[in-house]
């Protein structure tokens, strides 16, 4: 999530989402005994007009890892295998502007298809905000690829 300057506020995961549509249901299934349970006390039903829903700042998490754009992916694989996390937001650098993301999956995908290169090859050594074009020119091949049978 990102404020109105867009600089990073904090970051929602799947994690985060499952917690809170679990929190909802719950909601909902306690809402629907109490209505059951004044059904059949003869009571009045209660009216309850809070939304079950929250506010998604409520769910995200505040203080979140991001790295600069001028890292290496290198580092940004150490920094996500260290912290454990599935997403890091990248931002400028010296700043906390939101330019991009990095997740597990973008390293798997760069492993995948450049798997000759390695750490000390230019190709990977380079910053993020580098590689975009070779990002960007993957992205166009994509539409080529074959799948293995």
């Amino acid at each position: 999530m990102v404020d109105d300057n867009n600089e990073v506020i904090g970051l929602v995961s799947y994690k985060e989402v499952a917690a809170a549509k679990m929190r909802l249901m719950n909601k909902q299934e306690k809402r629907i005994r109490q209505i059951e349970k004044a059904a059949e006390q003869g009571k009045e039903i209660p009216v309850n007009d809070r939304p079950l829903e929250s506010a998604l700042k409520g769910w995200m998490k505040q203080h979140v890892q991001i790295i600069e754009a001028r890292k290496t992916m290198a580092e940004v694989e150490n920094l996500l295998l260290e912290t454990d996390v599935g997403c890091i937001p990248v931002v400028a650098d010296n700043t906390k502007q939101l330019i991009g993301m990095v997740t597990r999956t973008d390293l798997l995908r760069q492993h995948r298809y450049y798997s000759s290169l390695h750490y000390h090859n230019k190709g990977f050594s380079d910053s993020i905000a580098a590689r975009k074009p070779i990002i960007e020119l993957r992205k166009k091949l994509k539409k080529f690829d074959i799948e293995n049978e």
